[in-house]
């Protein structure tokens, strides 16, 4: 029986039958793969390292139809921003853009390694909307799809006075385009710079900064519906924190 050692992170968990799991993982060698931990729901070895937001070195072998678990020695777990409603929204909402953008065993990687760094910041209490927008930037330049931020997108023109981005073109524009273009918006030349910043910044660096909260609702906008425009998909899960800071200020009104 030959065995399959990769190191990867649990990004979903389904419960089968009364004992059993089948894992998704995200690996760093062998892409995305489903994985079978049977007895993994009672007091078995198999039990360790299956849970959620689990990074370990697995021991996998080949079933019939499926991997099967057969062992793993955990290298890290980030299950404690199960603790923290924020955080753990955030960590899903990065988990499901990172299982999108893992089409193949190469990307995969790349998605990994930059989906356990900013797990860690947001572990360490790092500005959770700051670390998923900065998440989202950087998943769409490994996925391919950076935005155009060296010059206008349309023109070319190098110095910008004032910059828009357009969803379009896919980049920056410069004030005359922008007026010919489609889908455009403003931005301030904060909110560029973090842009910029994420491109240019390896992991972990691409969470190492701070933005003041009109720049990070801007920058935060623009890597949302970006990615919602590469996918052709839109991602629901923050909308969830909304509807409980919405209902919790009208609790607050009628107290």
């Amino acid at each position: 029986m030959a065995l399959i050692r990769t190191k990867g992170l649990v990004i979903r968990e389904t419960y089968v039958g009364e004992a059993d799991k089948i894992l998704t993982l995200l690996t760093e060698d062998i892409g995305k793969v489903s994985v079978s931990a049977r007895g993994a729901r009672k007091n078995s070895r198999n039990s360790y390292g299956t849970q959620i937001l689990t990074y370990g070195q697995y021991i996998l072998f080949k079933g019939r139809n499926s991997l099967i678990l057969d062992g793993c020695d955990i290298l890290a777990s980030f299950y404690d921003l199960a603790n923290d409603l924020e955080r753990f929204t955030y960590a899903a909402h990065m988990i499901e853009m990172a299982s999108d953008a893992a089409s193949d065993d190469q990307t995969s990687a790349r998605v990994l390694n930059l989906l356990l760094h900013g797990l860690n910041a947001l572990n360490k209490g790092r500005e959770p909307l700051l670390v998923s927008s900065s998440f989202t930037m950087k998943l769409m330049q490994i996925c391919g799809y950076p935005p155009h931020v060296t010059s206008c997108v349309s023109c070319h023109e190098k110095e910008l006075d004032r910059i828009y981005f357009s969803f379009s073109k896919c980049g920056f524009a410069c004030e005359n385009c922008a007026k010919t273009l489609n889908d455009v918006v403003p931005i301030t030349t904060g909110t560029a710079k973090a842009i910029l910043h994420v491109l240019c910044s390896d992991n972990p660096g691409v969470f190492g900064f701070n933005l003041s909260p009109e720049n990070l609702k801007s920058f935060s906008d623009i890597s949302n519906r970006y990615i919602a425009d590469r996918f052709d998909k839109k991602y629901g899960k923050l909308d969830y924190l909304k509807e409980i800071s919405q209902a919790a200020y009208h609790m607050g009104e009628n107290l």
